[in-house]
């Protein structure tokens, strides 16, 4: 129990106020009203873009969120244009992370309107309305290697199962090429095992039209920085090797929430 009030204490502390003073903003009451905010935000910090600007539940502040859209990019804003608060956002008297709340419905809404067309089926989907368990793979990447297997037993158990070739490109140099092959192979699913499994995949990054830079773009405002990275229907998600027993668990308790 003292760990989590640790933890709630850790992230008030951590989070950073500074002052963008000079400009007097009015109300966000109207979309003219918030223009403003997009604009001194944009003028203080260089190279950031941002894509919207929403009421919170707190009384005179805003969320600001960049074009990258992961949560260290989310910024309270107050309505007068003067302060900043970067970091995450606690209600300690209901226990809420609301950053994370927020970003969790963001994501829901990225995942919601992906096409699957540009991810690779591991099991065919149930019905139009059902959307599939996403997995964010680089073909280099030992964790997606020892966690294929698991993946092969969610899809035996009847799982919807939705690959995303995503290459981590810094810390492997030839995954973009090898993601690039995979997609423009005849059996993109007997291709992904295979390079899985350590085996040689040929190809180049010409030899058809591909889905890797958009998946680049996706990952990035979902937050993906590390491979694997499971998706799941709702907006929940984690990051590396579970056993598929666990993986199953927790869908369970997903649909029991619905």
């Amino acid at each position: 129990m003292r760990r989590s009030y640790q933890q709630i204490i850790a992230g008030l502390v951590c989070a950073v106020c500074v002052s963008v003073a000079g400009e007097s903003i009015l109300r966000a009451e109207t979309d003219d009203a918030v223009r403003p905010i997009k604009t001194v935000i944009e003028q203080k910090f260089p190279g950031m873009k941002v894509l919207r600007v929403s009421k919170t539940e707190i009384p005179g502040w805003l969320l600001v969120e960049s074009d990258s859209d992961r949560v260290e990019n989310y910024m309270y804003v107050h309505e007068s244009g003067r302060y900043v608060l970067s970091g995450a956002l606690f209600d300690i008297q209901m226990g809420r992370n609301v950053t994370q709340e927020y970003v969790r419905d963001r994501q829901q809404a990225l995942l919601a309107g992906m096409d699957t067309s540009k991810t690779i089926l591991l099991s065919p989907m149930q019905s139009k309305l059902e959307r599939p368990v996403l997995v964010f793979d680089d073909p280099d990447c030992r964790f997606c290697q020892q966690f294929h297997p698991e993946v092969q037993k969610l899809v035996e158990a009847g799982v919807p199962v939705a690959v995303v070739l995503y290459p981590l490109v810094r810390t492997h140099p030839d995954a973009y090429r090898k993601s690039v092959a995979i997609w423009c192979a005849p059996d993109q699913a007997e291709a992904l095992g295979r390079a899985l499994m350590s085996k040689p995949v040929i190809g180049e990054v010409g030899a058809c039209s591909h889905p890797i830079d958009e998946n680049i773009k996706l990952g990035k405002r979902l937050g993906v920085n590390s491979t694997p990275m499971v998706f799941f229907p709702n907006g929940q998600s984690f990051a590396g090797y579970r056993p598929a027993s666990e993986v199953l668990a927790l869908l369970q308790i997903e649909a029991q929430q619905k």
